[in-house]
């Protein structure tokens, strides 16, 4: 299981306080490219070597709201799904689930065309540890 942290700022959130639902795609994308970065699949002076996982699918279901200085913990799983990358995603702030997410990836070639994920990203999630569905 990895876990990746951040604290709510001021521009993330509207004028009633609370983070933007827009933002909670971004806030689960950082903690996705941690992982990565975590897991050796992506170097941070190499940004060519993320630019080649493309999302096919999005979905989140908020809970309840993040607030401006909330610490949002994420907590991020992976899978593969034949050709697909699986992640999932739950955040919360404290002891309370605000929010659950799941995306769907592909990996393209350099001419934007899918291709099969190379073997040492397909054994990384292979053996990558899945706890539960979460959305």
């Amino acid at each position: 299981m990895f876990f990746y942290e951040h604290r709510v700022q001021f521009y993330e959130t509207d004028m009633m306080g609370i983070v933007h639902h827009s933002n909670y795609l971004r806030l689960y994308e950082e903690s996705r490219v941690a992982w990565a970065y975590n897991r050796k699949m992506i170097d941070y002076q190499k940004p060519e070597s993320a630019a080649y996982f493309a999302v096919l699918a999005t979905e989140v279901k908020h809970l309840k709201p993040a607030k401006f200085g909330d610490v949002a913990r994420i907590h991020v799983q992976a899978c593969m799904q034949g050709a697909r990358m699986i992640f999932e995603y739950k955040m919360f702030c404290g002891n309370d689930l605000i929010s659950t997410a799941r995306t769907t990836h592909a990996c393209l070639d350099t001419s934007l065309k899918p291709i099969k994920p190379p073997k040492h990203i397909r054994n990384l999630l292979e053996n990558e540890p899945w706890i539960e569905t979460w959305l």
